[in-house]
């Protein structure tokens, strides 16, 4: 009995209508969802069931404008059911056009949803506001304005684009505030970026919309429109617009620009839009991440690809010092964490490319020293270590701690308690501890230094056996140029031998002559070291010459590279402390020197020899880390002879010891 009213109304059988109210049915009756039998008549367009409940006045006054559990009334359900008739009917009895439902929409808000443009004219007649927002601050005009978008109320109701640009029309010609903003501070021409209707946008930007408008979170219309990979919408916005790409009229709050969304929501047609319009692809954002670091924290190789052929870096390092290689081992050990669902194929497709194009890049270190071996190592990701190695990661690779310590990627799983993955590393990769590799490289240095200097002794005894060799060879060569002596020179010849044996008898001859045997070869002998040390020092003046014309422009920049162990010959040898503290003080001071005025750096062979003995070899190390060890060793050096100066103030001197035994 009671549902048979409702049923009634719904089918308009206004017969069954009128027989329930002669029978006092209660009209006043609701539903579970709170409507009464008025509501069921909006689906129809004839309205006699609608005059007969309204006929009453008392009973008029209580359901004409009667709301349901959502807010609505009869003439919302008119509205959005887009009955024409229904419509006029409740407006010429009465019905408050002003109402809003439980999310403060009105009647226009509502026609303009479900694009209905030909009841606009029926409710501005009875003065309907067309310009009040909803709960989210929205006004009518910016649901009008992604009308025929990729946004619509149902899923099965699509409006067509034309209407929506009719809608649009018709509430602008009401001279509404075009550039009004919802809760969230965006625009109306920011809702039609977003939901890439392009017609609309044309249409605000000709009425005067402002393009440049950000929200609270300084997003444009461009940013808007790259976040859902709208092509033509960031055509139109860069090229007839004029939206700034870059500077900071470009960013949002934390300094990303339209290209960073286009890489985090995968839009690669949009992502190489807008490279191709010359954003830049190592802008950096206030965390210091370029749109390598999204791309490749993404898994998104598409956009990858573009950001590489654009000339992008992809081996700049955030503020935290990583790389994007090593911010995505963080990012997928965090999501592990939390759970969350990863692909992993994507990511590891995205590895597997880098290390395709770089695989030198493979063992680079992050600020904090680690590899992303060691990283992957430290997290418990084994299937990033296996990826890694696959790539060619060293298995051992060497990172060293505050402490000294040298550890590998194994020593970090296991400090890092992470035990499947250390088995993992140790006994499938062949793993080991980093303090015990140092100390086996420590001895081979030690035991190929040895060699080298056997060898070079070797090489100075023969050299110095050729030499005296030379000399002898020199020493004939006058007797064997005599005895060719030409006619010429017979009457010269003659008088030397009536001379020497004029002087036989003399006893000083023969020492003259073995005097002057000697200067000769004494003066041969410094010719020659002087010839050698001279042709020493030119071969050394025309390598550092030809260094220095053919260096590039990186390495007037980079000072590790210009690096020159010095060929001197000294072979003199430092035992004492003193004198080694010497040597390393005044050495240290024209690496200093050298590195200020941007000239070749030149390493003395005795402090070459003091570097070797200690482990050091400077060929494999930069100036910044040879001045640092150097540091460390002159203050080492100070700590020792301070003891030792102390130790040796602390004896009484010798002259006092005499006299305390004499007396």
């Amino acid at each position: 009995m009671s549902t048979l009213l409702f049923e009634a109304c719904e089918k308009s059988d206004s017969n069954q209508v009128e027989f329930l109210i002669d029978a006092k049915y209660n009209i006043n009756q609701l539903d579970k969802q709170g409507r009464s039998a008025l509501h069921y008549c909006c689906n129809s367009t004839i309205t006699d069931c609608a005059y007969l409940l309204l006929k009453d006045d008392l009973i008029k006054n209580t359901i004409l404008n009667l709301q349901d559990n959502e807010g609505c009334s009869a003439l919302h359900l008119a509205c959005m059911n887009g009955n024409e008739i229904m419509v006029k009917f409740l407006c010429e009895q009465g019905a408050d056009v002003k109402l809003l439902d439980n999310k403060s929409r009105s009647v226009i808000h509502w026609i303009t949803v479900c694009g209905y443009v030909h009841l606009f004219n029926i409710l501005i007649k009875y003065k309907a506001p067309i310009h009040i927002p909803d709960i989210h601050g929205a006004f009518p005009i910016h649901y009008a304005s992604q009308l025929g978008g990729n946004i619509s109320v149902n899923k099965d109701f699509k409006i067509d684009s034309g209407k929506g640009l009719a809608i649009l029309q018709k509430i602008i010609d009401y001279r509404v505030d075009i550039d009004c903003v919802d809760e969230q501070q965006r625009t109306p021409f920011m809702w039609a970026a977003s939901a890439g209707t392009i017609d609309q946008l044309r249409l605000l930007y000709k009425y005067g919309a402002n393009q440049l408008h950000v929200d609270k979170n300084s997003l444009t219309a461009l940013h808007c429109a790259a976040n859902h990979g709208h092509v033509s919408c960031i055509h139109m916005l860069v090229e007839h617009c004029k939206c700034p790409i870059e500077d900071y009229l470009g960013e949002d709050i934390n300094g990303c620009t339209a290209l960073f969304y286009t890489i985090m929501y995968n839009h690669s047609n949009a992502c190489k839009l807008l490279l191709d319009l010359k954003s830049n692809p190592n802008h950096k954002d206030k965390r210091g991440r370029t749109p390598s670091h999204y791309a490749i924290c993404n898994g998104n190789l598409d956009c990858l690809k573009y950001l590489i052929k654009s000339n992008a870096n992809i081996w700049i390092k955030n503020k935290r010092g990583d790389y994007p290689i090593h911010e995505v081992i963080n990012i997928l050990s965090l999501k592990k964490v939390h759970n969350q669902t990863i692909e992993y194929s994507k990511i590891f497709a995205v590895i597997r490319y880098i290390f395709l194009i770089y695989p030198k890049k493979i063992n680079i270190q992050n600020d904090e020293h680690r590899t992303p071996l060691h990283l992957a190592a430290s997290l418990g990701d084994i299937d990033t270590c296996q990826i890694l190695i696959e790539c060619g990661a060293r298995i051992n690779s060497f990172m060293r701690n505050s402490s000294g310590d040298y550890l590998t990627p194994y020593d970090l799983a296991r400090n890092c308690h992470q035990n499947v993955c250390a088995q993992y590393l140790l006994y499938k990769h062949g793993g080991q501890c980093g303090n015990l590799l140092a100390n086996i490289f420590v001895r081979r240095i030690q035991k190929y230094y040895h060699q080298y200097k056997l060898q070079k002794d070797a090489l100075i005894t023969k050299q110095k056996n050729s030499d005296y060799k030379i000399k002898n060879d020199s020493l004939k060569k006058p007797i064997n140029y005599s005895l060719n002596l030409s006619t010429n020179l017979k009457p010269n010849l003659s008088k030397q031998t009536k001379t020497h044996l004029d002087n036989k008898n003399l006893p000083n001859c023969p020492r003259s002559h073995s005097l002057s045997l000697q200067s000769s070869v004494t003066n041969t002998s410094k010719s020659n070291e002087n010839h050698v040390q001279e042709r020493r020092r030119n071969f050394a003046k025309s390598k550092t010459t030809k260094t220095s014309i053919n260096q590039s422009d990186d390495s007037k920049l980079d000072s590790s590279n210009k690096i020159i162990i010095h060929t001197s010959h000294s072979t003199t040898t430092y035992t004492k402390l003193c004198d080694r503290r010497k040597i390393i003080v005044e050495e240290l001071h024209k690496l200093k020197q050298a590195r200020t005025h941007n000239n070749y750096i030149v390493i003395n062979r005795s402090l070459y020899k003091i570097l070797i003995e200690n482990a050091y070899n400077p060929q494999n190390r930069s100036i910044d880390e040879i001045e640092k060890y150097l540091e460390t060793l002159v203050t080492s050096y100070d700590t020792e002879l301070e003891v030792m100066r102390k130790r040796t103030s602390s004896l009484p001197p010798k002259q006092n010891r005499r006299t305390s035994i004499m007396f």
